[in-house]
C-alpha cells in the first residue's frame, strides 16, 4: 500500500499561512465525512488524507484569505 506524501513546502508557497492550512484541511475533511464528495482519492481513503490531496492540487481554496492576512507576522 503506497502512502500519500504530504508536501507541506509546497503549499506554504501556495498558501503563506501555517497556521490556516490545518484548518482548512479539518474542515475539508470533516465534510467529506460528513457525506461530502471527495474530488480525488488516495491509497488509504482517510478524510484527512483527501482533504490534504485536495489543497495540494487545488480542488479547495481558502475563500477570503484577506482576513488572513492578520497571521503573517509583522517582523522589521
Amino acid at each position: 500500500m503506497s502512502r500519500l506524501v504530504i508536501q507541506y513546502d509546497k503549499l506554504l508557497e501556495k498558501i503563506p499561512y501555517k497556521y490556516a492550512i490545518p484548518i482548512v484541511v479539518a474542515k475539508r475533511a470533516e465534510a467529506i465525512n460528513d457525506f461530502a464528495k471527495p474530488f480525488v482519492t488516495t491509497p488509504d481513503n482517510y478524510s484527512v488524507s483527501i482533504a490534504f490531496k485536495e489543497l495540494q492540487e487545488g480542488y479547495i481554496r481558502i475563500k477570503n484569505e484577506d482576513i488572513l492576512k492578520i497571521l503573517l507576522p509583522d517582523v522589521k
